[in-house]
């Protein structure tokens, strides 16, 4: 029996090796300079020991805006897909409307067989360790490695094992999708106000509205959290959304 050849991944293949041998064929040196300049300025001029948090909160930090606009219009686009389709469930019909529904009910074990009481119970008592990781990982990124969207992305994960841990026939808080929204939304607002606050007392764009010349740490904490409020509550949305309404 002949091997199929699949053309796509021979593209594929050699799409990533022309990318790539340019870049070990060739003998300049990586560029050093940026790299001395961040790890011996960027405390004294952001704050933050974290470099990581220097570069997206200080450096960068128009890029962080427009991610984060990229996450809200992934859930806009999320929403709005979800409220046009609808997926036949026996003889019933579901939309969004019941996308957060996790309970392990009998009907929904016959039409997902991956889901036991054991998922339930590990997800239940996971999931608040993970809320309370992700959050130490938001608010310290500024000292540590982390920051805003890493304690966003491990928050989501918390909201996910929440809503998988459900064993009741009730959706939590954590894991309504509704809520969520509102949630990641108002965090939208709140970064729009703490990044433009600076304005009103003389400070460039998200710069420190009570200090020119003071280091701002406590409002590097309070960017991280505020997005990682928003990057969390958008990932957990999109997980449920796209989980609560398969087989």
């Amino acid at each position: 029996m002949k091997a199929r050849i699949d053309f796509r991944s021979i593209l594929a293949l050699v799409a990533i090796l022309a990318v790539l041998l340019p870049i070990l064929a060739t003998d300049t040196p990586w560029p050093t300079e940026p790299r001395d300049y961040l790890a011996e300025h960027a405390e004294d001029e952001t704050g933050a020991k974290n470099i990581v948090s220097a570069i997206y909160l200080g450096y960068r930090v128009f890029d962080t805006m427009g991610e984060t606009i990229v996450l809200l219009v992934a859930v806009l686009g999320t929403i709005g897909i979800l409220t046009k389709v609808e997926s036949l469930v026996g003889d019933t019909q579901q939309t969004i409307g019941t996308v957060s529904a996790f309970s392990l009910s009998a009907e929904k074990r016959r039409s997902n067989r991956l889901r036991t009481h054991l998922l339930e119970v590990v997800t239940g008592k996971v999931g608040p360790i993970v809320l309370l990781f992700g959050f130490y990982v938001m608010l310290y990124g500024h000292l540590s490695p982390g920051g805003g969207f890493q304690g966003g992305v491990i928050i989501a994960s918390g909201i996910v094992f929440l809503a998988l841990g459900n064993q009741r026939g009730e959706t939590s808080h954590l894991s309504n999708s509704e809520k969520l929204v509102h949630i990641e939304t108002i965090a939208f607002l709140l970064l729009v106000i703490v990044s433009s606050s600076g304005l009103i007392t003389g400070s460039p764009f998200f710069g420190n509205p009570l200090d020119h010349t003071a280091v701002p740490v406590g409002y590097i904490v309070v960017l991280n959290a505020v997005i990682g409020l928003k990057v969390g509550t958008s990932m957990g949305f999109l997980c449920i959304a796209m989980m609560g309404g398969t087989d």
